[in-house]
């Protein structure tokens, strides 16, 4: 069984509202893969084909924050860092059923996963964590954290150790930056949050429908689920005509 779909249209303008909204706190040099992610949606949506396509950001070549010193902690930290962004979501372009012949839909299908990587002033990394969305049979929540330490097979977290994941809330690539930005600018990326600017809104528009989609259908799931709250989330596995419109 293959995963969610998503609307063409929100995810390409996820590309372009995230640089609009998080201008000041990217590293200018780094906001091209933007224009990269966006151009290979657009491709997509345009093929006639129906291939399993990479939509990414390379690992090589990361979106990136500027610094934030000592800003991750109120009343300040000794770290000095920046984020790094990663991510692969295997994808096609959806033409079955109800969006036969539509163009307007994307199914995931395959990989989805997010990485988040946190470099000191050495350059040393310091922290990672990855945002996943899982398979139909995922051992974990459709949507999870996992934090590994990179090539570690130390303690905590080695490497080969795939739990614990942690339950996450529906999250796109980019939602992924939001998050990250909140943790390392805590009290400027909060003040900036709640600005009435236009790309504010914009930004909140693209996401507020789809969350309360999930919301609504995890809260359905937990009042119909006999036993436990957190298994009847970490179980069922949304259906995937859950964020879109009918056609």
């Amino acid at each position: 069984m293959s995963g969610l779909i998503f609307p063409f249209k929100g995810l390409i303008d996820e590309c372009e509202a995230i640089k609009a909204y998080a201008a000041d706190f990217l590293d200018k040099t780094s906001i091209g893969v933007l224009a990269e992610a966006k151009g290979i949606l657009e491709s997509i949506q345009a093929a006639r084909h129906t291939k399993v396509v990479r939509w990414q950001i390379p690992e090589t070549r990361p979106l990136r924050t500027i610094w934030s010193d000592g800003e991750s902690q109120k009343g300040g930290s000794k770290h000095k860092v920046r984020a790094e962004f990663s991510f692969v979501w295997e994808i096609r372009r959806f033409d079955e059923g109800k969006w036969a012949a539509s163009n307007k839909v994307l199914l995931l299908d395959g990989l989805a996963s997010t990485v988040t990587t946190l470099v000191n002033n050495d350059m040393q990394v310091i922290a990672r964590w990855t945002t996943e969305v899982g398979a139909a049979d995922s051992p974990g929540s459709h949507f999870h954290f996992q934090v590994n330490r990179p090539d570690s097979e130390s303690f905590p977290f080695p490497k080969s150790l795939d739990v614990p994941r942690f339950p996450a809330p529906l999250m796109s690539p980019f939602l992924t930056v939001d998050l990250a930005l909140g943790e390392i600018f805590q009290e400027r990326w909060k003040k900036h949050s709640l600005t009435d600017s236009k790309d504010s809104k914009w930004w909140g528009r693209l996401h507020q429908d789809r969350v309360l989609r999930f919301l609504q259908w995890q809260t359905k799931r937990v009042q119909e689920f006999g036993g436990s709250p957190w298994m009847a989330l970490k179980l069922d596995k949304p259906p995937r005509s859950l964020l879109v419109e009918k056609p």
